[in-house]
């Protein structure tokens, strides 16, 4: 759980960092910052909320599946919430 909690803490860090950069980026008028932040910005949030289901299905798996083994489960969770 702690390495869910890892990714899910970088994947809103880089979101929160986007985010408040995009008000300095839009006051440059280049097209291709704008371009690029939008696309920084989009792909953190949905990376957010892949890694917030990933939480909610690891607690799922933890709490109601208790006997369940996954092989190479932190590999698998870690390209799918990437």
């Amino acid at each position: 759980a702690t390495k869910i909690l890892m990714n899910m803490f970088v994947s809103l860090c880089l979101l929160n960092a986007a985010f408040l950069s995009n008000e300095s980026i839009a006051k440059t008028q280049d097209n291709t910052a704008c371009v690029f932040i939008a696309l920084v910005l989009h792909y953190s949030m949905l990376a957010s909320f892949t890694w917030f289901f990933i939480q909610a299905f690891h607690m799922y798996l933890w709490l109601i599946r208790q006997n369940v083994t996954i092989t190479n489960y932190v590999r698998k969770i870690t390209v799918l919430g990437w």
